[in-house]
């Protein structure tokens, strides 16, 4: 039966989810345990989605202490391969109204803690995508970011090889 290996091969997978604890103010590796709340509680954004209690710890969006979560993968990973978002937007111009004066506020932070991990060690591969023209909540805009993701799909392939030799 060719199902089995398949579903021996998928019951293999790890997934771990990055959120951070709002109390302890520290980075959390959701490792085990439900899926559902661990997903959640690392995609609660201060100020838009309510934090998530999820084992006595009240949980928030991993990207403000960690945004970049590469580092729970050395020795677990044979390649690390990181896409760092934290470039933020482009600059429109002008006074930004508060909306965006948070946002842009978030992405200087995670900037800043982006270029700090990647001095200490980077993974094997970082990829930065052109997503200039999309904001923070841009969710619903999935088909046009992954356009514009597309030009670089044949270097990123390219690299990617030369790293698994």
């Amino acid at each position: 039966m060719k199902l089995l290996p398949a579903l021996a091969a998928l019951a293999a997978l790890t997934f771990t989810a990055i959120a951070a604890d709002l109390h302890a103010k520290e980075t959390l590796a959701l490792r085990e345990g439900p899926l559902k709340p661990a997903v959640a509680a690392s995609m609660a954004v201060p100020g838009l989605v309510q934090p998530l209690e999820v084992g006595g710890r009240v949980l928030i969006d991993g990207g403000i202490t960690d945004p970049l979560p590469f580092g729970c993968l050395r020795g677990k990973a044979d390649v690390i391969v990181a896409v760092d978002v934290s470039g933020g937007s482009a600059e429109r111009g002008g006074v930004p109204d508060p909306w965006d004066s948070l946002f842009s506020a978030i992405n200087v932070m995670g900037h800043t803690i982006v270029s700090h991990k990647l001095k200490e060690g980077a993974p094997d591969l970082v990829l930065r995508p052109n997503i200039g023209i999309f904001r923070m909540l841009d969710f619903l805009q999935a088909s046009a970011i992954l356009r514009a993701a597309e030009p670089v799909k044949a270097e990123v392939t390219e690299r990617l090889e030369a790293l698994l030799k």
